[in-house]
């Protein structure tokens, strides 16, 4: 085997073991069931937000009351849960007549479980089941 050979062979063998030994962060898979005053939350969103600051968030979308959300690093986390509510009614995008519209949204959630949250979860490796059931009031 001659030397250039021997060099690109020992450089894509030490290349695999690198590649092959390295490890992202530790992650976890986080399902759960979400509801406010005993209704599941039929649109919105559910968000890990490292409380150390220093891990990256993770978060998944609520549908009918259910999330899964997949990667989240493993770490404790604030939980901000939003929910969507259509109002009826419509807004103009532009304030021209031929301005597309679309409905109305609101906020369904209380602050005190969003921007103001002090929900925590302590994110393991693996799985785990949660379950949010919020009150308005």
């Amino acid at each position: 085997m001659n030397n250039v050979c021997w060099s690109w062979c020992a450089v894509s063998a030490l290349l695999a073991a690198i590649l092959g030994c390295s490890t992202g962060p530790l992650t976890g898979t986080v399902t759960g069931e979400v509801t406010l005053d005993g209704q599941p939350i039929q649109d919105g969103r559910v968000t890990f937000i490292p409380a150390d600051g220093l891990a990256s968030m993770g978060g998944a979308p609520i549908t009918d009351g259910k999330f899964l959300a997949k990667d989240v690093p493993v770490a404790k986390m604030k939980v901000q849960i939003n929910g969507n509510k259509k109002t009826g009614k419509t807004i103009k995008a532009f304030d021209t007549p031929e301005s597309p519209v679309s409905d109305e949204i609101v906020e369904l959630v209380p602050l005190r479980f969003n921007a103001n949250s002090e929900l925590m979860l302590d994110v393991k490796k693996g799985s785990q089941d949660v379950r949010y059931d919020l009150k308005s009031k």
